[in-house]
């Protein structure tokens, strides 16, 4: 009979204090106590994992979305309280990808009444992806996106991002 599954040793558990679970210091955000809100939409688990892992070390708060319309239906039922102080979007996910996800968010942002908050401080919008966009970039700020984050996910980048854009909106 060959090894199966369940014959295999168990693997090691991670100890507690390892660095995979040490908080990364964000230089730049001031966030008055309040951990930062981030909408993350991935089609992939593992992505979503990953990434809400390392955001959470970055004392942010994470609410995943595994598609762009459920991403939208979200932002909108966080509307009325400004729940999101930065939104990260897969490029490529089955139904509305990120660049349809964008439209659909700045969609209803527009359509606030005028002393919400988004209106004078949009969310930030950025875009995951692992491919070189080049010349489409043009095309998917036109979509209302901010700038792009580049996946495998380094936390060094991560942070310059987080730096770069929460304090537009926090």
């Amino acid at each position: 009979m060959s090894p199966g599954f369940r014959d295999h040793p168990p693997l090691p558990r991670r100890r507690s204090g390892s660095p995979r679970d040490r908080k990364i210091e964000v230089p730049g955000i001031e966030t008055d106590g309040h951990p930062l809100r981030i909408l993350l939409v991935d089609d992939a688990p593992v992505n979503l994992a990953v990434c809400a892992r390392l955001l959470g070390r970055m004392g942010c708060e994470v609410e995943p979305a595994t598609t762009g319309e459920y991403a939208v239906a979200m932002f909108r039922d966080g509307c009325p309280e400004a729940r999101y102080d930065l939104i990260l979007v897969d490029m490529n996910m089955p139904g509305m990808n990120g660049m349809e996800t964008s439209r659909a968010i700045r969609k209803l942002e527009g359509e606030l009444p005028s002393e919400h908050p988004y209106l004078d401080r949009p969310v930030p919008i950025l875009i995951l992806t692992s491919y070189n966009l080049g010349e489409e970039f043009e095309k998917f700020r036109k979509a209302g996106v901010n700038d792009f984050l580049y996946k495998p996910f380094q936390p060094e980048v991560v942070c310059e991002v987080l730096s770069k854009w929460i304090p537009v909106h926090a």
